[in-house]
């Protein structure tokens, strides 16, 4: 069996920033992940400056597509007089599949091609064993939200009431506008739409909403979804042909609240495994980076890793506030 002092279990943005801080720290970590980088990620792709900040990345030393994004906001289908969002600084899009991989290989971690299946807490040895192979003092949960280590090693939480579901398809298509397009509160929809323009070609689509919301009032995702299609082909914004041909995905993930731990003896959740989507925006990468971070540094001696620490909102000034009035308590109390 061997033995690591860190094992960090999934290798997305929240995993491999964990890895970095460890290894520049000269600490022994390795990676476990079922997939093989690069892989396809389904995901609007967005990140803030404090992405870029928290990184120490700008435009020009990112070694793949990024496009610095003008933004056009919708509400109830009509837009806004005015452009972008009241979000602190830039905002860009990448491509999953290459902004994923490229973070992993950056952090200069051990990767093992692993699909965790077992954990056990062998607490009189203060170790953690995995399918028997691995063992270590420190484990950290990156794997999503059906994270193995959460699963196995922190108590059941009520997550379904604060479920975001989307459905989403990312491809090239040249023509695409250069205007990423918000809608919130599309026919009613508790959550919003997307279209986000990539690099190189690229354009991302998607819709999401609370799962909550769905079950309540009986509505379909997929039925939004082709609404939305409908919507864009209309607008010129897609044509015919390709709207005809798109086959979405789609996957869930959580709104942060309160309730719930992230750390449990030598046992670390992050990112989206701990559920940590901004309560405005459901911002997931921010999070993800800015736990993994913290996470390291709780390993490290260097601070502490607490949930409450995490950034709750993407919206910065009086929208922030706005939020917290209208939904923050709701959510971060742990009643969302």
């Amino acid at each position: 069996m061997r033995h690591v002092e860190t094992i960090i279990v999934g290798g997305g943005p929240a995993g491999s920033s964990c890895a970095a801080e460890l290894v520049r720290a000269r600490s022994d970590v390795v990676v476990l992940d079922k997939a093989r980088f690069p892989r396809l990620k389904l995901c609007a792709g967005w990140i803030t400056q404090k992405v870029m900040d928290d990184l120490a990345l700008t435009p020009e030393t990112y070694p793949h597509g990024i496009e610095k994004l003008t933004i056009k906001t919708h509400l109830r289908g009509v837009p806004f007089a005015f452009n972008g969002l009241p979000t602190v600084g830039e905002n860009y899009s990448i491509r999953r599949t290459e902004f994923d991989n490229w973070l992993l290989k950056r952090s200069g971690a051990e990767i093992i091609e692993h699909q965790v299946k077992v954990i056990e807490h062998d607490e009189a040895g203060g170790r953690y064993v995995i399918d028997g192979e691995y063992s270590c003092v420190n484990i950290v949960g990156a794997g999503g939200t059906m994270c193995p280590v959460r699963k196995t090693l922190f108590p059941a939480e009520r997550m379904k009431s604060r479920q975001i579901a989307t459905l989403e398809k990312e491809f090239e298509y040249p023509q695409r506008g250069g205007t990423c397009h918000l809608y919130f509160l599309l026919r009613g929809l508790e959550g919003y739409a997307w279209y986000v323009p990539k690099a190189n070609g690229y354009v991302n689509i998607g819709i999401g909403g609370k799962s909550r919301w769905f079950r309540n009032t009986g509505e379909k995702i997929h039925d939004h979804w082709r609404a939305f299609i409908g919507d864009l082909v209309a607008g010129g914004m897609l044509d015919e042909d390709t709207a005809e041909g798109l086959k979405e995905g789609g996957h869930p993930y959580f709104l942060y609240t309160h309730d719930g731990e992230v750390k449990n003896a030598n046992a670390y959740i992050i990112g989206d495994a701990a559920g940590l989507a901004t309560v405005d925006l459901g911002e997931g990468l921010g999070p993800a980076i800015e736990s993994g971070i913290l996470a390291a540094k709780d390993i490290l001696g260097q601070a502490s890793y607490e949930k409450t620490a995490m950034t709750k909102y993407s919206f910065g000034g009086v929208m922030q506030a706005l939020a917290r009035r209208t939904i923050g308590r709701y959510h971060t109390r742990g009643r969302a």
